[in-house]
């Protein structure tokens, strides 16, 4: 699973065409994530899922870009 991750000013988003999670904190967003793969049955008994998410560095002004390296990718394991 891969999502595309902003942050708005207030809230981290992921999201991708069909999905969307919000929280204020990271944690908050991969609660959601968790719980949306958990209930959609996308991880089986004793298997694992990686959501792969990357932040969208359009985001960032032009000029910033030099410094993309602070910004991050991440990757959410999720174990059922």
């Amino acid at each position: 699973m891969e999502l595309t991750v902003v942050h708005d000013g207030k809230e981290w988003i992921a999201f991708d065409q069909d999905k969307e999670f919000r929280g204020t904190s990271l944690e908050e967003m991969d609660d959601q994530i968790r719980d949306y793969v958990l209930k959609s049955g996308r991880v089986g008994k004793g298997q694992r899922l990686k959501v792969w998410m990357y932040f969208n560095t359009a985001v960032i002004p032009e000029w910033m870009r030099q410094y993309m390296q602070h910004y991050f990718n991440r990757v959410l394991i999720i174990e059922n």
